[in-house]
C-alpha cells in the first residue's frame, strides 16, 4: 500500500505539473508577450523559464498542439502556431452561431442569479472598460474583466460543455485582438455594444442582446481581420 501510495502521489504530482505547464504556456502564448507567432519552443529555455521539468512541458506542448496554438515540427521540436485569418474566419462563424444561442437560451431560463451574475460582470467591466483615444496596452485585468462579461452572458444556458468551447474559442480570438488592436483605445468600440447588451439582458430585451451580440462577433472579427488584409497590402 505505501509502494501504491507513492506511485499515485507521484502520478498525481505530474498531472498537477503538467497542468501548470499548460496553463502557463497558455496564457504566454496567447498574450503574444513572452512568445509570438512562430516562435521556437525549446524545452530547455521553457524548464529555465518556468522552473518545471521537461516532460511535463513536453505533454502541455502536445495538449496545445491539439489546440492549434502549437506546432510540431520534426526533428526541430515545437513552436508558437502562426495567426491565420482563415482561422480567425472561423471561429467568427462558429460564434455567431452558438453565443447568440446560448444567450438566447439564457434569457429565457436564466432567473434571478443568472441576472446577477451579468450585473456584477458588467459593473467590474465598466470600472476598467476603456475609452477611445486610451493608449494603454491591453492588460490582464482588463481581458480577464471582458472575459468574464461575455461569460457571464451565456451563463444561464448551463450548458457547461458548450460554455468550455466558447472559452477556448474567446481565449484564441483574444490572441489576435492584441495583436491587431494592441492598446485599450481599439477596443473602445466594443464598450457601446456591451452597454446596450447588458441593459437589453436586464429588461429581457431578448431579441435586441442577441442581434447586438451576434453583430458584435462580426464587426470585432471584421476589424481584427483588416490587420492581415492591410499587412497583405503594403507586403
Amino acid at each position: 500500500m505505501i509502494q501504491n501510495g507513492a506511485i499515485f502521489s507521484e502520478a498525481t504530482c505530474e498531472v498537477t505539473l503538467t497542468d501548470q505547464a499548460y496553463r502557463l504556456l497558455r496564457r504566454d502564448i496567447l498574450t503574444a508577450q513572452a512568445f509570438k507567432p512562430m516562435s521556437h519552443l525549446a524545452l530547455r529555455a521553457l524548464t529555465q523559464r518556468y522552473g518545471i521539468r521537461a516532460t511535463p512541458l513536453r505533454e502541455a506542448l502536445w495538449a496545445l498542439v491539439g489546440e492549434g496554438l502549437v506546432e510540431a515540427i520534426p526533428n526541430l521540436g515545437f513552436r508558437v502556431s502562426r495567426l491565420r485569418p482563415e482561422r480567425l474566419r472561423s471561429l467568427a462563424i462558429l460564434r455567431q452561431q452558438i453565443e447568440p444561442w446560448a444567450l438566447e437560451v439564457s434569457i429565457e431560463t436564466g432567473g434571478p442569479d443568472y441576472l446577477a451574475n451579468v450585473e456584477k460582470a458588467y459593473a467590474e467591466l465598466t470600472d476598467i472598460d476603456a475609452l477611445v483615444g486610451d493608449m494603454r496596452l491591453i492588460d490582464e485585468p482588463w481581458e480577464a474583466a471582458h472575459s468574464a462579461f461575455h461569460r457571464s452572458l451565456l451563463s444561464g444556458c448551463n450548458e457547461h460543455g458548450i460554455l468550455e468551447q466558447v472559452q477556448l474559442w474567446h481565449d484564441e480570438t483574444n490572441r489576435f485582438r492584441r495583436l491587431s488592436s494592441p492598446t485599450l483605445g481599439g477596443t473602445a468600440a466594443n464598450k457601446y455594444d456591451h452597454d446596450i447588451i447588458y441593459t437589453a439582458v436586464m429588461s429581457g430585451n431578448r431579441n435586441l442582446a442577441v442581434v447586438t451580440l451576434r453583430n458584435h462577433i462580426i464587426e470585432t472579427s471584421t476589424r481584427h481581420l483588416s490587420y492581415f488584409d492591410a499587412a497583405i497590402s503594403g507586403a
